[in-house]
């Protein structure tokens, strides 16, 4: 072979290389919209494919999401987002996922539908500041450790806060206390989580609403359906026996008309008279607004972008 040949060939090994790099990141889907928006800075037109780890932002109008392994999302008209094959990490604005088996990240918090023909709605207000919706069916919240904060019924949402410091330790939490498989147990009557509780002082307040604050323990829960074991620091009543029932079913319902306060409350935080509970290092609060009673996303309107082949 002469040395030109040589060279050539040599040359050719590079090309080889970056071919089969392509190769080994295939199109995860397709993103559709009725005007324009930037793909990884570039603007773009309608349609485009995506690949792993694109980052998307909208502008005046939404983008439809058409994932291959069946998953939808939209986001809304200013918003920005990275997606992944198994997830999307909102950056900005408000992105909407309708189905199971993938979640949006924001701000540490993992949100997916509870089942299928859920609608989870999520909004970054604020600097670390999201609301959560749950439009259609229920919705589940995690932290960023995977440990569910939250599970929001059809039509409920709320607004959370991650914890800065020592603070993510702390959990605080408010239900009736109640007995379960011979453990302490309490359904937070704001995040609608159950808690599995141990510590003194806990026999005597059985049936009352009582407002709970702990640490985690890094044990796993030995109850079934409760997502973590609280070390007891200290137990408040609430509200006696007798009274508890009516008395916390009238606390979940208050819960968004309070939470609303403290959604619209400035740096301070969620701590201005909302029911306010602490899970996982995450302060949540029920909240009124028209993220889950709304039909469109801002930039959606009644035109419906294809996503046909």
């Amino acid at each position: 072979m002469s040395y030109f040949a040589r060279r050539a060939s040599l040359g050719l090994l590079p090309l080889c290389a970056l071919s089969t790099s392509f190769a080994a990141s295939p199109a995860i889907g397709l993103v559709v919209a009725n005007g324009s928006f930037q793909l990884d800075r570039a603007s773009v037109r309608g349609t485009a494919t995506l690949f792993d780890g694109n980052v998307i932002e909208t502008n005046v109008s939404s983008s439809q999401l058409q994932l291959n392994n069946g998953v939808k999302l939209r986001l809304a008209a200013d918003t920005r987002a990275r997606v992944y094959e198994s997830r999307l990490v909102l950056e900005k604005g408000i992105g909407q996922l309708e189905s199971t088996k993938y979640r949006i990240e924001a701000a540490s918090l993992q949100i997916e539908p509870d089942k299928p023909g859920a609608t989870a709605r999520v909004q970054f207000s604020g600097q670390k500041r999201v609301v959560v919706a749950a439009r259609d069916g229920a919705v589940r919240v995690s932290n960023g450790d995977g440990v569910l904060i939250a599970r929001l019924d059809r039509g409920r949402e709320m607004v959370f806060e991650p914890q800065e410091g020592g603070a993510a330790e702390l959990t605080k939490v408010s239900g009736i206390l109640a007995l379960k498989e011979g453990k302490f147990i309490l359904v937070d009557r704001t995040t609608n989580v159950t808690m599995q509780l141990q510590g003194a002082g806990l026999e005597a307040e059985v049936g009352n609403l009582v407002e709970i604050t702990g640490t985690v323990d890094s044990a796993a829960p030995t109850v079934a359906g409760a997502s973590q074991i609280i070390d007891l620091t200290s137990v408040k009543r609430l509200t006696k026996r007798a009274a508890a029932a009516g008395a916390a079913g009238a606390g979940a319902a208050g819960a968004g008309a309070a939470g609303a306060g403290a959604a619209g409350a400035g740096a301070g935080g969620l701590s201005t008279g909302a029911i306010v509970a602490i899970v996982g290092g995450v302060a949540a609060a029920g909240t009124l607004g028209g993220l889950a009673a709304e039909h469109d996303l801002p930039g959606q309107g009644s035109s419906q972008p294809s996503t046909s082949r």
